[in-house]
């Protein structure tokens, strides 16, 4: 039965880094859901304003004005006469709490089927009696979701332990990545000739938004600590995906320094594939929350052991001592350790990278985050009582260390 649906993102349209591939998978899972019918499928955003989704099929139109993030009483009407004239029987808002005063409209509306998809923490862990009385609330709110589906098993385990949803209700589909696209080159040099790094310089790179809690000050100490108290001269950072003056307080950090030629903020940058090829290792040092981040399934892919702070589903992204390394969050030194363990144990390193690459290979691929998705959603349709699926749920990380 043909499924027509609304995703309804928290952001404007074109914010770009991990967004742009979700929204593909979100695309090509719910063009699945409708048979193929590109016509019942729709995308609402916070504003439409910085153009058409251009991670989206060029022909694709049905985009609209929905700011989720403030339901007054006229985004509301918006919503319910976009549900209404659409004939929308399946909505997937993102990142909005079990229960929500929108979905009543919607329901009204027609919609049968909501599932909100969390890629951030929904909630501290409360204690028993809290919980307790959170899961009657919840169990007894007309208003609630049909389910929530999850990018990390702690993730998860926030709303069960935190929200009081029932385990029930809870799938966990890990990202995934095109990994023909991501993929190693072996000896590729790219990194250091494209940008004049020596090449007995290792490269350690990080990728992504350089907001507070992406752990970037972590990052620009423990390099400090790597480059000039320790003296090392054989490793060198590249920081890419700052924009604007977001690079400048941790400039000042070490602008002054022997070391500044060693630490490199780089921008939003087209080419991270092939530097991700020829990099010695990922950085992951997120110090305020992370789920299953997109950044380490591209890495992984491209073959790179990562260094990753213990912190809710990073600890899933990158195995501890067998795909890269677990630090504690926000601990510079930590970090540098682990830096320097990467650095001094190249064959230990590279085992750790194939070892990444052959999990990317057989649980993160695009095609298996689609069918999570599909199985998540087709298990609470109407119409499709009986799909089993769940997420890949709790995983045992540990490993004996290959190290001295």
């Amino acid at each position: 039965m043909k499924t027509r649906s609304l995703i309804l993102m928290k952001w404007p349209t074109n914010v770009g880094y991990a967004i742009g591939a979700l929204e593909k998978v979100f695309y090509e899972t719910a063009l699945e859901l409708a048979d193929g019918d590109p016509s019942a499928v729709h995308f609402g955003y916070t504003d439409i304003a910085p153009g058409r989704p251009a991670t989206l099929p060029e022909s694709f139109s049905n985009y609209h004005t929905i700011d989720i993030n403030h339901p007054t009483p006229a985004m509301l009407k918006s919503l319910r006469e976009l549900v209404t004239r659409e004939c929308i029987d399946f909505a997937m808002p993102f990142d909005i709490q079990p229960a929500h005063a929108m979905f009543p409209v919607m329901r009204a509306a027609g919609v049968h089927t909501i599932i909100p998809y969390w890629g951030a923490p929904i909630s501290g862990v409360s204690p028993p009696w809290k919980r307790t009385l959170k899961r009657i609330l919840l169990a007894t709110d007309l208003s609630r979701a049909d389910g929530l589906i999850f990018e990390s098993q702690a993730m998860a385990n926030l709303a069960i332990l935190g929200r009081g949803v029932a385990a029930d209700r809870v799938d966990v589909v890990y990202l995934g990545v095109d990994t023909e696209k991501f993929r190693p080159a072996p000896g590729s040099d790219y990194v250091h000739a494209a940008l004049g790094i020596p090449q007995d310089r290792k490269v350690f790179v990080f990728t992504g938004h350089c907001t507070q809690r992406k752990g970037i000050r972590t990052l620009i100490d423990a390099a400090i600590e790597v480059l000039h108290k320790r003296g090392r001269t054989d490793v060198c950072f590249l920081v890419c995906g700052n924009t604007g003056d977001e690079s400048k307080p941790y400039e000042a950090l070490y602008e002054q320094l022997p070391i500044a030629p060693w630490i490199r903020f780089l921008g939003y940058r087209r080419d991270v594939v092939q530097i991700f090829q020829s990099a010695y290792c990922g950085i992951i040092p997120s110090s305020g929350w992370d789920s299953f981040t997109l950044s380490s399934v591209e890495m992984a892919a491209c073959g790179l052991p990562i260094i990753a702070s213990r912190l809710q589903g990073l600890a899933e992204a990158v195995l501890h001592e067998k795909t890269g390394f677990n630090f504690e969050p926000g601990n510079a030194a930590a970090l540098a350790d682990c830096i320097e363990r990467m650095a001094d144990n190249p064959a230990a390193t590279r085992a750790f990278g194939d070892a990444g690459r052959q999990r990317a290979v057989s649980e993160l691929t695009l095609a298996r985050q689609k069918a999570g998705l599909l199985r998540a959603i087709r298990r609470r349709l109407p119409y499709g009582a009986g799909v089993s699926g769940a997420g890949p749920g709790n995983r045992d990380n540990s490993a004996k260390s290959s190290f001295p």
